[in-house]
């Protein structure tokens, strides 16, 4: 009995663990304006650049201004599907759709 009270509880605890970090909505970050050939990107106080699918949003924004940004993580980026990139690589941490320009 102890044995199928402990299974369940740890179902438990797992379950509610797996659906608390299914997904991220509304992140707010401020960081600086980045653009070259391969997109536009938010790059944080920490380095690190995170792609917009959306980049029409901040196409108002000059390259290195400060912005804050409400948005979501994204695996996929429709918006540049059939668009013809450079050839460059530009390291980044994933992609974002703003939702909201600060």
């Amino acid at each position: 009995m102890r044995k199928k009270v402990s299974s369940i509880l740890s179902l438990g605890l797992f379950s509610i663990g797996l659906l608390s970090c299914a997904t991220v909505h509304d992140r707010l970050n401020t960081g600086t304006i980045v653009r070259d050939c391969t997109g536009t990107y938010l790059r944080t106080g920490s380095n690190e650049d995170y792609l917009i699918c959306n980049a029409d949003v901040v196409e108002s924004k000059k390259e290195g201004e400060k912005v804050s940004l409400i948005f979501d993580y994204t695996k996929t980026c429709a918006e540049r599907d059939g668009k013809i990139m450079c050839m460059m690589f530009h390291e980044n941490k994933g992609m974002i759709r703003v939702k909201e320009v600060r």
